[in-house]
């Protein structure tokens, strides 16, 4: 740790404090914003900065369910200097929105944009965002450039430098980091994190908050743009810092947090002894991302490592009330999540990403189905991406069969977001494999289609473009897929079980397409399927269809023809 400074002056031309806020709008109105940046930021320059003793750090908003436009979130911050934004592809649009209200109307503030999802592989996106001094390059750490900032802040004037920030986008400066600088920075903000959990109570908001032991991911999958770095060497933060932040959250009232860690168990004995002591302090580490390695009996050790932690269940799963995201620690996710991406091998190579084998992954579903089912836990998402480059049709019905070893029934392949900093974004990226994009925007919240609450999120629009075709499948084949993402795990679930001893999941799959496609209630949706991969229209929700969450419609329309589905397939197979 370097050391601090003490008593350094004010350039003489610089007669005030600066103030400084941050903003981060959360995923949907009805949970807590993560401010932990803008506190880490605080946290580092306030014990290595030259200047920190003339630094403000302003409160960041966190009551994002009754804020109704974007005037009301300034009112907050309307003292600050410096205003840092954190964009994600689901606030972008508030974030731009009140950048460009902040520069019309006060434009000597100095605004400052990070967070992975800046533009860097999609120039007119970037180029749109003109209301923003200073950027930082996608997935670089925030306190470095932060402190560079402050620093060239008070040496210039009030006028910071470009050329002075590390990992300003328009500066060659590169500086690392330290996340051991003997400071937990739950600790030296637990006032805050009581406050806003507090408020979380009160309004029945989720109480959402981060962990971070480590940072930084030594893979380089395509369509990745994880803040914490890509392509890196991984930082360890120190265990025992790590004890004390999950002593201090649980202090402040916090149950769980969501562990940032890329890959879980890449320390495999010093990740389970700080899962072990969350767990042992009644502490729950959620949406565990565990260690991408091809070693099949590694995966399967770590698994039963963590229910060596855990013991078996002693009660039963609590009904999540969509009203009240304040819910017991029953109903989040608990076991480490399962990162397949595709079934495809090609793939896989095609997106850089090291995994599995086909064949191990089916084996690694399995297995963890039975550990679940032995230890009474609910079975955990499984990831999975619909329609990657180099996967074809068959690939996709081949899937089936993860999707039914594991019965995760609520997991369905995510939409393939081509995010603006990834390589898979890039323009010699998709002429290589014939990638055909087409942009759609995201309405909905969540895969269990909810939605926000108020006025300044209501019917917010997030807009990306998804995958149309490539070289590996057709357009026509594309609607099949989504469709069929939408309609296998209810067909599974409510007919595959009682013949699952005559066929196979993928001849099933492809066998229940072909009856669906004659049915007459059919062919409304995939009229409109076709409409939103239609690049020649405006763009339309993907998550919706006849104005309704998309799974919700398309499980109506079997229900409706449930008996005719079950006759055919019947025929087909007996």
């Amino acid at each position: 740790m370097r050391e601090q400074n003490i008593n350094v002056k004010l350039p003489q031309k610089i007669n005030k404090r600066l103030k400084i806020s941050f903003i981060n709008p959360p995923h949907a109105d009805w949970s807590l914003c993560n401010n932990m940046t803008y506190l880490m930021c605080q946290s580092y320059y306030n014990h290595v900065g030259k200047y920190k003793e003339y630094v403000d750090w302003i409160k960041a908003p966190y009551r994002w369910n009754v804020y109704s436009s974007v005037q009301e979130v300034f009112n907050e911050i309307s003292e600050a200097d410096i205003v840092m934004f954190s964009s994600y592809a689901w606030n972008y649009g508030i974030n731009d929105e009140l950048a460009h209200y902040i520069k019309q109307n006060h434009p000597e503030k100095i605004l400052v944009l990070g967070g992975p999802h800046i533009g860097t592989n999609e120039p007119e996106f970037l180029q749109q965002r003109t209301y923003y001094d200073f950027i930082c390059q996608p997935t670089k750490p925030g306190e470095p450039f932060i402190e560079d900032l402050i620093n060239s802040y008070f040496e210039n004037d009030g006028k910071p430098k470009h050329e002075d920030i590390s990992w300003e986008l328009k500066s060659c400066k590169k500086t690392g980091h330290d996340m051991n600088y003997g400071v937990s920075v739950y600790e030296e903000h637990i006032d805050y994190l009581t406050e806003t959990l507090e408020y979380a109570k009160q309004n029945k908001m989720e109480p959402f908050i981060v962990l971070e032991s480590t940072r930084g991911c030594p893979y380089g999958c395509v369509f990745c743009e994880w803040g914490g770095g890509t392509g890196t060497k991984i930082l360890k933060k120190d265990i025992e810092l790590v004890k004390r932040d999950i002593l201090a959250l649980r202090k402040a009232g916090y149950r769980d947090a969501y562990l940032t860690d890329a890959n879980f168990g890449a320390f495999k004995d010093r990740d389970i002894e700080i899962f072990r002591f969350a767990w042992e302090h009644d502490f729950n580490l959620t949406d565990i991302s565990t260690v991408k390695t091809k070693n099949l009996e590694r995966r399967k050790q770590l698994i039963d490592s963590w229910f060596e932690v855990v013991g078996s269940r002693k009660s039963n799963i609590s009904s999540k009330d969509n009203t009240d995201m304040w819910v017991d620690t029953e109903s989040i996710s608990l076991v480490p999540t399962v990162s397949i991406q595709s079934i495809s091998e090609t793939a896989m190579k095609i997106a850089d990403r090291t995994d599995l084998s086909t064949k191990d992954k089916i084996e690694l579903s399995r297995y963890i189905k039975e550990r679940c089912k032995e230890k009474h836990y609910p079975i955990p998402a499984i990831e999975l991406i619909l329609a990657m480059p180099g996967s074809t049709l068959q690939d996709f019905y081949d899937e089936m069969t993860i999707i039914w070893n594991f019965q995760a029934w609520t997991s369905f392949r995510h939409d393939y977001m081509f995010l603006p900093d990834s390589k898979l974004n890039s323009v010699e990226y998709k002429e290589k494999y014939g990638i055909k994009i087409v942009e759609v925007y995201s309405d909905i919240v969540d895969e269990d289609g909810i939605d926000n609450w108020n006025s300044l999120y209501k019917n917010k629009k997030t807009y990306f473009k998804t995958m149309q075709s490539c070289f590996s499948f057709t357009k026509e084949e594309m609607h099949e897929m989504w469709f069929m993402n939408n309609a296998g795990n209810y067909l599974l679930k409510n007919i595959y079980v009682d013949i699952q001893d005559y066929i196979d999941p993928p001849t099933f799959g492809r066998e229940c397409y072909k009856i669906i496609s004659e049915l007459p209630d059919f062919q409304p949706i995939y009229t409109e399927i076709v409409d939103i991969f239609d690049e020649n229209t405006e763009p339309k929700s993907i998550r919706k269809l006849q104005g309704r969450f998309r799974t919700t419609v398309v499980e109506e329309m079997l229900e409706k023809n449930l008996l005719a589905i079950k006759d055919g397939i019947l025929r087909k197979v007996l």
